[in-house]
Order: C-alpha cells, then structure tokens, then sequence
C-alpha cells in the first residue's frame, strides 16, 4: 500500500485544509529514477518526504497527521493512548486519504469528531466513512489519478453495525482482502528520549561498525518473560544489561538512537513500508542523516519503494534531495500552513538550503525585529 494525497479540513491549528502529495508531480526523468517509485504508468511517488521549518512551525504536527492517517488505514482503534492528539474538541474533522493497494487506487472520506463523555474523557468517534476504488488502468495519469467524481462509493460505514466499534475504520474489513499490508513505523515518539527496544537476536554487525567500531556486538535474547541485552566492546567482558534503557549509560545517544533507526529502516524497507522520524538530525552528524537517507533513495537498497518521512531544523539537509517535491515547508502566522516547495520554487538548479535561509519563501528564517529586540535586551542588561 502507498499512500498518494493526505487532505484534512478542520484541524483547529490549521489555516488552510492540511492537504500532502506523495506523488512525483515533477518530471521524471530517466536518469533520476532512485529517488522515486513506479507504481504504475506515469505514476512515481517519491521514497523521501521531508518537513522543514523553524521552531514551532508545525513540523511535529505535520508528521503527527501523518500517523493519524496511517493509524487510521490500519483500523487502529482511534481511542487506544498512542493515537496522537490532533483533533479539535467538538469538532468535526473530515479526511481525505487516496491510497494505492492491489493495483487499484482508492478514496476513504472518513469524518471524524472528538467530544467528552459524561465523566469528561474524551473521546473519538466515526460519524461517517465512503469508500471508492477504481482500476489502475492506462487511462489514468497524473490529472484524473485522484478524480473519483463520476464514482459510486463501493463501501459506506453503517453506524448501526453492533460488531464495528465507533472508533475504528471500515478498513477493517478492507485490510483483510489486501495482498499489500502497509508498515509503518513511527519514531515520533522518541524525538528526545532514546530507548532501544529491540525485538530481539543480534544488531546486524553492518549497523554496529557504522555507529561505533569499538563495539563487537549487541544481542537481545528473552529470558522467562524478561530481556536480556549484552553488549561487549573489544577487548572487554561482555556486559549483561537487564533493561534495555541501560544502554543509555555505556553508549553515546547518537549510537543508541543509530541501533533504533537503522535496525527500523532495514525492517521498512525490506517490506517496502514507512519509516517516520522527527527531527532527524539530534544526535546525528550530517553524513550519517545523509548515509540514512541514501538507503531510501537507492533502488539496490530500497526496491520496494518504502517511504521515510522526516522533520528537520536543518535546511543543508534539504540539499541531500534531488527534488523540490519532496520537500514540504512548515510556517506559522496566525495558524499553520504547509506547502510544497516545487509550487513555492519552480527552478530546481538552486540550492534549497540557500533559498530556506535567504527566507526567499518567507518564514523560513527567524525573524530580524525578534532577534534585534533580544540583543537590545542582553545589551541593556549588561549596562545595568
């Protein structure tokens, strides 16, 4: 499964809809194919999606969207702790997801609203959900590909259904005739706390020497219900940690948050799913951020086409990608917005950490009357 276009009315930080493309809207050219993946046609999605923006910006909202919608394809109930809180109270929320599975593409209107019970939780509920699918034939290119207009929904949620719970999706039952499950792991949740939770045997020695050489291995084992983690740097008695969070005291954060996302990666894109990470450079020096994102876009490493999207602060970051329309950019002014760069900077031969920097966009760079004001501020206070 691959998801195409993300559209979202109602989300109460938002001035606009929320509304993300996954797909190539740039020209493919023959011999740029690694940084995107062939569905069918003329039809490519790109294999890196990045978020850039300033602080508070809403680049952790956007991926935070981004999960919901996933977690939403998986008809996972929307109640279960982890769902992340983007949601309005009252307020009815209307998405628009148009994924492809099975060589078909298809549309899953699903409107949504978070109120309290009696006792003042909330909770999340599906008011309604339609369904439609059509055929990827070679009628469909890149202008009618999301056009499902003269359609009739193959699906629609009956709310009356005593055996659907009211907060899980009717791709419940639509999950289960796809040959294509969809991954996805999301990082999100782990921006400043590095915890490795391995799900056992060894940390492929590939991993482990880009990280830190002077570690001979890691292993995971489970032992009457508990994990046991051993590590052992050369030259040294192997250490046997009862808590995986032990790590955090032997090891660097860079290393420990390397173990976690590259043993994901290699999971994503084994299966061709989706790797989600915020902030990807803490921790990170530029060239392993770059050597992690060249995993995705090298068809050798990533056949599949799996997808890892990213926030970073970093606009040298940006420079890594071979396409504008990979790139979203984040601002905030009196709400948030999200754009594509490929309609905000038609020319690809400029470097878009430049263009970030220089705020040629507009918002992209901390503001000049905040900074003048804070250095006012330090300067009168030392004369005082």
């Amino acid at each position: 499964m691959k998801i195409l276009r993300i559209k979202v009315n109602g989300l109460p930080l938002y001035k606009n809809p929320f509304e993300i493309s996954f797909c190539a809207v740039q020209r493919v050219q023959s011999n740029h194919l690694n940084s995107v993946y062939n569905l069918f046609g003329n039809i490519y999605v790109n294999t890196v999606e990045a978020f850039a923006g300033i602080n508070a910006s809403g680049k952790t909202t956007a991926l935070k969207v981004v999960s919901f919608t996933s977690l939403l394809l998986n008809a996972t109930p929307l109640n279960a702790e982890f769902i992340p809180q983007i949601l309005g109270n009252d307020i009815a929320t209307v998405f628009d997801i148009d994924f492809y599975a099975d060589e078909k593409i298809f549309h899953l209107n699903s409107e949504i609203i978070k109120s309290k019970k009696q006792d003042g939780i909330p909770y999340v509920h599906i008011i309604s959900e339609k369904l439609w699918v059509k055929s990827a034939t070679s009628k469909v290119n890149k202008t009618n590909l999301l056009n499902f207009e003269e359609l009739q929904p193959v699906r629609v949620r009956n709310n009356s259904d005593e055996y659907l719970p009211d907060d899980v999706s009717i791709m419940i039952a639509v999950n289960k005739q796809f040959q294509d499950k969809i991954m996805f792991v999301d990082l999100a949740l782990f921006t400043n706390f590095n915890l490795f939770l391995p799900d056992g045997g060894s940390v492929p020695a590939e991993i482990i020497s880009l990280l830190d050489p002077t570690i001979e291995h890691i292993t995971v084992e489970k032992v009457n219900d508990k994990v046991i983690t051993r590590l052992k740097f050369y030259g040294q008695k192997e250490l046997v940690l009862l808590n995986p969070a032990e790590l955090n005291v032997y090891l660097s954060s860079g290393t420990v948050k390397g173990v976690r996302v590259f043993s994901d990666a290699a999971r994503v894109l084994k299966s061709g799913g989706y790797l989600i990470v915020d902030e990807v450079e803490n921790h990170f020096n530029r060239e392993l951020v770059a050597s992690l994102l060249r995993l995705f876009t090298n068809k050798r490493t990533n056949p599949k086409g799996a997808v890892i999207i990213f926030s970073t602060h970093y606009p040298e970051l940006l420079d890594e990608l071979e396409r504008n329309d990979s790139v979203f950019i984040t601002r905030s002014d009196h709400g948030l917005t999200i754009d594509n760069l490929n309609f905000l900077l038609r020319r690809n031969d400029m470097k878009k950490s430049e263009v970030y920097q220089s705020n040629f966009l507009g918002g992209t760079a901390p503001k000049y009357t905040a900074l003048a004001a804070l250095q006012k501020s330090i300067i009168k206070s030392l004369e005082e």
